[in-house]
């Protein structure tokens, strides 16, 4: 015969197995951001120079008011805008385009991972 206490014992065991299935998905998501924010951008050609080149289109004076320009006026009204189109928009070279994509691109998943990252998000379970 089945008590109330076994009923509640049942209970706790699918509880505490769903929060530890929900901890693993957190963790896992946690692992594919920061895969997805470490891959590096490389062509042939380059020879490892691709980083030197970026860094100067970065060097640009205005470089941080295109960015965010870009991410207040233009992304808005445009969420799945390629880098060649918003060359074409903001008037910019295809490669400070490109830069200023892959750049918010980051800030987003840097933005994701923080926020992923707050403590009272996370999951406590005792083992």
């Amino acid at each position: 015969m089945t008590t109330l206490r076994d009923y509640i014992g049942d209970n706790e065991k699918k509880l505490e197995e769903e929060r530890k299935k929900e901890a693993d998905k957190h963790t896992e998501l946690l692992e594919q951001i920061q895969h997805e924010k470490k891959q590096e951008v490389n062509f042939t050609g380059f020879d490892g120079k691709l980083s030197e080149l970026v860094d100067g289109i970065r060097s640009i004076p205005n470089y941080n008011n295109l960015k965010g320009y870009i991410r207040e006026k233009i992304l808005p009204k445009n969420p799945n805008i390629g880098y060649k189109k918003l060359s074409i928009l903001a008037g910019l070279n295809l490669g400070v385009a490109l830069v200023i994509m892959y750049d918010l691109y980051n800030d987003k998943l840097e933005a994701e991972y923080n926020e992923l990252q707050d403590p009272s998000l996370n999951y406590h379970y005792e083992d």
